[in-house]
């Protein structure tokens, strides 16, 4: 891809998006400021740890330009087990809509959702040279693959360290909110 080419830098952005479950968690419980624009009350955590507003900032951004853009955002059976490991009511609650969305997605497809490239893809991952994976990482990434996304959303900075790699290695970005907003920012007038 030229960098120069702005036709192949778009077509290039990354459309179909696993959320991380650290994202998922994120949307929940500051999506009065992601979906709403209410700022987050003064006292709030976000606003003591370096970074967080950024990536907050950021989180917001793209939603609002997927308001009309209509990315795919994706959750797995994976994903849903994270959730339910954390016994929250409302958090799976959360989660079963974002899959409900996903899963009309993938219906608007009519078949042609996946072109089966995802799970050859996926294999790589088994290699010794992930070793540095979680096993719960290891498998919402394969998730990804099989599911055809382009990048997997996470607010996890160690994860995202690995993103080169994992791109030359498999073909898919590890994106943080501010590396995704990035690469959208510049087509972001497109979809207002």
């Amino acid at each position: 891809m030229s960098a120069a080419d702005p036709l192949e830098r778009f077509a290039a952005l990354p459309t179909r998006l696993l959320l991380d479950s650290s994202t998922l968690q994120t949307l929940l419980g500051y999506g009065e400021f992601v979906f709403e624009n209410v700022a987050p009350p003064p006292a709030d955590r976000a606003r003591r740890i370096p970074g967080s507003l950024d990536d907050l900032d950021a989180l917001r951004c793209i939603f609002q330009v997927n308001e009309r853009a209509g990315f795919d955002i994706v959750l797995s059976e994976n994903s849903l087990r994270e959730v339910a490991d954390k016994s929250d009511a409302r958090y799976t609650s959360w989660a079963l809509d974002v899959l409900d969305h996903w899963l009309t997605r993938v219906n608007e497809y009519q078949g042609r959702a996946f072109d089966g490239g995802g799970v050859k893809l996926a294999a790589r991952l088994d290699g010794r040279s992930f070793g540095y994976l979680s096993a719960k990482d290891k498998q919402l990434l394969i998730d990804a693959l099989v599911l055809e996304c382009d990048a997997f959303l996470t607010m996890e900075r160690k994860l995202a360290k690995n993103a080169s790699q994992l791109e030359a290695a498999v073909g898919i970005k590890v994106l943080r909110p501010p590396d995704y907003w990035a690469l959208l920012r510049p087509w972001a007038a497109l979809y207002r």
